[in-house]
């Protein structure tokens, strides 16, 4: 077994990506998303990937990072793929891992996995506790019939891809961001939901690899964005995946999120697509039933998992 730095390079990617594929086909990671992910990472974050080698073969990965998403002070995010065949190094591997990072004295470490992986049950082993759920749910649009749920839209109300948008421009970004920001406020989960700043977001989102300026819709009354709704690119064969939907407060319970929801079904279909998949936090009744109406299947749920307090390495 030899354990090296992880450097960036194509090679290194697809060796990331070949173990992940492998260890859990289910949930295919993408190169570009990756990168993208890696470039659009804070600068004064901490980010530490290694990749574990037995013989000639890549059989493992392995990282700690301030979190992506949530980078609260004190808070690391590790995780690990180990190939089939190299399941008996987990001890080892999570035993480097606690070396590596105790110099950066994390208060608390998170883990996001699902909860029919090897990885879940091996951190609740290490002490790790479940924070929150997010249900990863797929609509099969084949055969899927809208009718039953179509509405005339509310008066004043139009829905229009970002593609037909100003979206290039600072001043339309701007709104967007708010849009975004203020239904981001009001998304249920178990965590205050971190807002990123507009730069960040700018580039994280409007920069992604896998937008889709075309599926990605907005209520609009006159020239105010009232809801939005959006799909992304998929490395899945026939797929869009769904970001955030939403509608502002003084326009909810109009059907506005089912209008939307049901234009970007249309869209997905004219698209060539035959799934769409969404992530849903466990306490988002209002969207869950929503989709569950729809007609997404749930699939095992993604758990957000926390150790704390952090074990101290020996001496």
């Amino acid at each position: 077994m030899h354990i090296r730095p992880f450097d960036f390079s194509n090679a290194d990617y697809q060796a990331y990506v070949a173990v992940r594929e492998a260890t859990h086909p289910e949930a295919p990671l993408d190169i570009a998303q990756l990168q993208h992910t890696d470039r659009t990472r804070s600068k004064e974050g901490v980010m530490e990937r290694f990749l574990l080698e037995w013989g000639e073969q890549v059989v493992g990965v392995m990282e700690f990072a301030t979190p992506y998403y949530d980078p609260k002070p004190g808070a690391l995010e590790v995780r690990y793929h180990l190939r089939p065949e190299a399941q008996s190094l987990e001890d080892a591997v999570w035993a480097f891992l606690m070396e590596q990072l105790a110099s950066h004295t994390p208060k608390e470490l998170l883990a996001q996995v699902r909860e029919d992986w090897p990885e879940y049950r091996f951190l609740l082993a290490q002490g790790f506790a479940e924070v929150e759920r997010r249900w990863e749910s797929v609509l099969d649009l084949h055969g899927f019939d809208p009718s039953p749920f179509e509405l005339p839209l509310p008066a004043g109300i139009t829905l229009r891809p970002l593609s037909e948008l100003p979206w290039q421009e600072k001043g339309f970004q701007r709104a967007l961001y708010t849009l975004e920001t203020n239904l981001l406020r009001d998304v249920p989960s178990a965590e205050p939901i971190n807002l990123w700043p507009f730069e960040v977001w700018q580039d994280r989102t409007l920069n992604d690899p896998n937008l889709l300026p075309e599926g990605y819709f907005l209520a609009m009354e006159n020239q105010q964005m009232v809801g939005v709704t959006m799909l992304f690119k998929s490395k899945r064969p026939q797929t869009l995946r769904t970001g955030l939907t939403g509608v502002i407060r003084s326009h909810r319970r109009r059907g506005l999120a089912l209008a939307l929801k049901l234009r970007a079904i249309e869209f997905a279909r004219s698209y060539g697509i035959r799934y769409v998949r969404t992530s849903n936090h466990q306490t988002n009744r209002p969207i869950l039933a929503l989709n569950e109406a729809l007609g997404f299947a749930k699939e095992p749920a993604t758990v957000l998992l926390r150790l704390s307090p952090v074990p101290q390495r020996p001496g």
